[in-house]
């Protein structure tokens, strides 16, 4: 006989939202920044970021119990996790997302059974449909979301880096790519790689200083456009990470229709998300982020990799196959018959 859940470990599945608002409250009062400039004892970190004493020891001594802090004798220190993670300058940094996530995805899963009720998005930064015009239209939305996109996709780099042969790719149009930072990785790993990000307009400003920033001004093409109505170029390779997920599934085909022509014979085109793969132990995780998805967006959902893989044969590519990236995230590549 097969073990039941009792109602401990149902319980703890109701109540995760307090160990999650744990690490929240620390990202927001700052303390993973200060513990990045050396260990504290709770009297200082009540006095660097102005805590009352009445609950900073429990909180601290909970995110030590759950591994985010360690504690030893000079008191208090970021895990190794939380120093790569969770402190601006890191590879892997979240705060980003983790910020938007606290603020505006945080509120809106109190209001998950509304909804369910309606289909209604329940996020508070934008009304009706046109999230994208109102987001990108106020600077401070802008830059959080931004912010929020990239640090999804940046700890994907290195993976994507090794599922495709970009040695042998001459040219290559990231849509929706944001201020490039994805096609900036590619090409310091492969600097004959003439790169293209495509998307709104409004997005051109924040491009042009990640590329200063960056170092790869004048290396990456921007194409002010929107990849439903607009002309896109022809590339060889034609991508597309963590944005599919924000359509429904007529606007994806529509899409695709749409790219088709634009990869040249023999190109290819790329997808990544966190899509549903049945029986894989990221199935889970990726619905609740389909849930996510539908709370965020006026007509995003998540969708399963073998309903993207009929599309994409649809639409014409001749060969379709997907591999993990990690952090639950697939990558699907679609080529064009030469």
């Amino acid at each position: 006989m097969s073990a039941r859940p009792g109602p401990g470990s149902l319980l703890e599945t109701a109540m995760a939202f307090q160990r999650a608002k744990l690490l929240l409250a620390g990202l927001e009062l700052g303390l993973f920044e200060l513990l990045a400039e050396g260990p504290a004892d709770e009297e200082t970190v009540r006095a660097r970021l102005g805590l009352h004493p009445r609950g900073t020891g429990d909180f601290l001594a909970a995110l030590a119990a759950a591994g985010v802090l360690v504690h030893d004798g000079r008191g208090y220190r970021n895990s190794e996790e939380a120093a790569r993670t969770l402190v601006r300058g890191g590879q892997e940094y979240l705060g980003g997302f983790l910020r938007v996530a606290d603020q505006v995805m945080y509120p809106a899963w109190g209001r998950l059974a509304e909804a369910l009720r309606t289909g209604a998005p329940q996020a508070g930064t934008y009304s009706g449909t046109d999230m994208f015009g109102q987001l990108y239209g106020d600077d401070g939305k802008r830059s959080a979301f931004v912010g929020m996109a990239e640090d999804a996709s940046r700890p994907l780099v290195p993976a994507l880096l090794r599922a495709f042969d970009w040695g042998s790719c001459t040219d290559v149009l990231e849509l929706g790519g944001c201020r490039g930072s994805v096609l900036a990785a590619l090409v310091a790993a492969y600097p004959r790689l003439r790169a293209t990000v495509l998307d709104l307009p409004a997005l051109r400003p924040e491009f042009d200083a990640r590329m200063k920033e960056l170092g790869t001004a004048g290396r990456i093409g921007f194409h002010g456009a929107d990849f439903f109505t607009d002309p896109l170029p022809e590339a060889q390779t034609v991508m597309i990470g963590h944005c599919l997920v924000d359509w429904t599934d007529k606007q994806r085909r529509a899409l695709i229709a749409r790219v088709f022509p634009a990869v040249r014979p023999g190109g290819t085109f790329l997808v990544w998300d966190p899509m549903v793969v049945p029986g894989d132990e990221s199935c889970l995780r990726n619905l609740v982020r389909s849930l996510n998805f539908q709370l965020m967006t006026p007509h995003g959902t998540s969708y399963r990799v073998d309903a993207l893989a009929a599309m994409l044969r649809d639409a014409g590519f001749a060969e379709v196959g997907h591999a993990s990236l990690g952090r639950d995230v697939t990558l699907v590549t679609a080529r064009k018959a030469g």
